[in-house]
């Protein structure tokens, strides 16, 4: 039934603003935010979809980069998707990490071919709107907007990020960068707090 896992889905992802940041990310690049799903919420939808089996595990670990292979298996439909994804496990200067940060490295290759299988095995029409709840919650309203766009700057602040950068970082409609903290807008926050949920998990 799409109508139960739907609602499954909208009742977990956005239970609370902290699950419901963790099951997106947003990252300025270029004037442009990029966002979507994280893992998390390919475990939700794993979880409400029922029949299914899925999973990721390391397959290359070379000098440079670790591969990992993500599998969605859709046992009613007796469908299987497979994706792969590599991660660089060298500095800049070409220097090897060490042995637990190629672990570290290793397990996000694995939650994102993980991630990629599943949303590619389940239909996006039926989880878009799972995902479009998750951005509400964490953008809130134009009434939660003042405290949310406050605690959204201390915690990016607290990384190091000055409040020069975010503004820097975000755009008007019309492309150009804001110059205020009070122009960051309900979109400009799911930006935000994407951010802030890719820096905590990197």
């Amino acid at each position: 039934s799409i109508q139960k896992f739907r609602a499954e889905c909208v009742q977990m992802a956005p239970l609370t603003e902290q699950v419901a940041e963790e099951c997106m990310y947003a990252i300025p690049r270029d004037g442009k935010s990029i966002e979507g799903p994280r893992a998390r919420l390919a475990e939700i939808v794993v979880s409400a979809y029922g029949n299914c089996r899925a999973g990721a595990r390391i397959i290359d670990e070379g000098e440079k980069f670790v591969t990992a292979q993500g599998v969605f298996m859709d046992v009613e439909r007796n469908i299987v998707i497979t994706f792969e994804a590599r991660r660089r496990i060298t500095t800049r200067n070409g220097n090897r990490f060490s042995d637990d940060m190629v672990a570290v490295t290793a397990n996000a290759a694995c939650s994102i071919a993980l991630r990629n299988a599943v949303f590619k095995g389940v239909p996006k029409a039926f989880w878009s709107e799972v995902y479009d709840a998750v951005r509400e919650k964490v953008a809130g309203t134009s009434e939660t907007l003042p405290n949310k766009r406050a605690k959204a700057l201390a915690y990016l602040q607290k990384l190091g990020v000055t409040e020069a950068r975010i503004l820097a970082a975000l755009r008007n409609a019309d492309g150009s960068p804001l110059t205020s903290v009070e122009q960051i807008t309900l979109e400009h926050l799911t930006t935000l707090r994407g951010t802030a949920t890719a820096i905590k998990a990197s």
